[in-house]
């Protein structure tokens, strides 16, 4: 049964990055990449407001979760805006905003939290409560990797690069499930904590900054966008509302 929960996650990230690399080959049709970065910046809002968040709070409490949350967000406005200015004196601005350095920051803070959901699981006992953290995760993991290869076939990326970054991410979390499974893990929940904070942080500001804002700014396709945005929220809030019942 744990050999066949880490196949399926790593089937729904791969899942995710394919999705992308599929509306990067259709030559022409930046608008379905405009579209998957809405529906992935509505899933992370969603999934910051009522899965990371939530969690943060229940494993630090409100003070160091806002704390390391409100730390992140303004680690990245500042790097963002370094990486911003220094990208467009060399290259010029990018039709469709967010800075060179976004795709970076998202795959770091994905592949750090993925690696931290695999010890958590991984080091569970109890068969029920595995699994149940084993929904939890699957419920996002297609977005993550999604996002990902999407933010990155935005910035230019080649096929071949979006690829290996989704294989990658794909394997962390059955990487740190099967870690743990042979390592004493004691205090994971205050580190869960911390990082499903920082995470929250990321994902509240590189759906603000980089997936919706810019998208949103340009009125060609403006109220689809807005639909996939909103598909994306809904989506990931009744999924997460249906798991908790």
């Amino acid at each position: 049964m744990f050999s066949t929960i880490l196949l399926v996650l790593f089937g729904a990230g791969m899942a995710g990055g394919w999705a992308a690399l599929l509306l990067k080959r259709q030559a022409g049709h930046t608008s379905w990449l405009c579209l998957g970065g809405t529906f992935a910046g509505g899933a992370f809002l969603a999934s910051a407001f009522f899965e990371l968040i939530p969690e943060a709070v229940c494993d630090l409490g409100w003070l160091k979760a806002s704390w390391w949350g409100g730390g992140v967000v303004l680690a990245l406005a500042w790097l963002d805006r370094r990486a911003h200015h220094a990208h467009a004196e060399i290259h010029g601005h990018h039709p469709h905003g967010g800075s060179a350095s976004s795709a970076n920051v998202l795959g770091a803070m994905l592949g750090l939290h993925s690696l931290l959901e695999g010890l958590a699981l991984g080091s569970i006992q109890v068969t029920p409560v595995q699994q149940a953290l084993a929904v939890a995760i699957l419920l996002h993991k297609a977005t993550d990797t999604f996002a990902l290869a999407v933010t990155m076939g935005r910035q230019g990326a080649s096929t071949g690069a979006m690829l290996a970054v989704t294989v990658f991410l794909s394997l962390a979390t059955p990487f740190g499930a099967w870690l743990a499974s042979r390592a004493d893990l004691s205090g994971t929940h205050h580190w869960h904590g911390v990082l499903s904070a920082a995470t929250a942080g990321t994902f509240l500001y590189l759906a603000y900054s980089d997936l919706l804002i810019p998208e949103l700014r340009e009125k060609e396709g403006r109220l689809w966008k807005i639909v996939a945005a909103l598909g994306g929220f809904l989506l990931i809030a009744a999924v997460v509302r249906g798991h908790a019942h």
